[in-house]
């Protein structure tokens, strides 16, 4: 029996074809990107811009500060009640949910059944992610059709629990801190 070797190929063949392909470029390199300033050949000579003006006072944007969700009652469907409108008063969303970690739904508003039911799955799904050290399975946003379904999750000894919210975009870095703090405050005690 005899051992095929991978030099089958004819090296006259391959250079052959090398060597017309080589060809038909150029030996210098071609200036992909043209120097800043330099005029492109045959381009319209165009006069120099003009600086823009600087604006008077370079004023940054004003950050809207959020309160802090307070609960004041014992009643655990009241706490979700005051959870969820307080994140639609305060965040970027067109509905928000609390849902516990199986996708039952505890508290919704503006938010379809069908989009709360995902939550469970997910949740799941995370399970393995959590298990790798430095990475914080415990928000996210997952885009669903057209919207955003961004989400907070605190687990308890009672099993862990969503709050979510639909959007038009994922909620900023600043905006998932504080519903993580608000959600652990609304399940303090329950």
């Amino acid at each position: 029996m005899t051992v095929r070797s991978v030099s089958w190929t004819d090296a006259q063949r391959v250079s052959s074809l090398l060597a017309r392909v080589s060809a038909t470029r150029s030996r210098e390199p071609a200036a992909l990107v043209s120097a800043m300033g330099a005029p492109r050949a045959g381009a319209p000579v165009k006069a120099a811009p003009v600086p823009a003006k600087a604006a008077p006072k370079d004023v940054p944007k004003e950050v809207k500060e959020v309160p802090r969700l307070v609960q004041t009652s014992d009643n655990p469907a009241d706490r979700l009640d005051a959870l969820v409108a307080w994140t639609l008063d305060h965040h970027a969303c067109v509905g928000a949910f609390v849902a516990d970690d199986n996708g039952l739904t505890l508290a919704a508003h503006g938010i379809s059944e069908a989009h709360v039911s995902l939550v469970g799955p997910l949740l799941s799904a995370l399970v393995g992610v959590r298990s790798i050290p430095g990475v914080d399975a415990t928000a996210g946003a997952l885009w669903l059709g057209a919207q955003m379904m961004s989400w907070v999750e605190a687990r308890t000894a009672r099993g862990g629990f969503c709050l979510g919210t639909v959007g038009d975009e994922a909620l900023s870095t600043r905006s998932f801190e504080q519903l993580k703090e608000a959600l652990a405050t609304t399940l303090r005690g329950l």
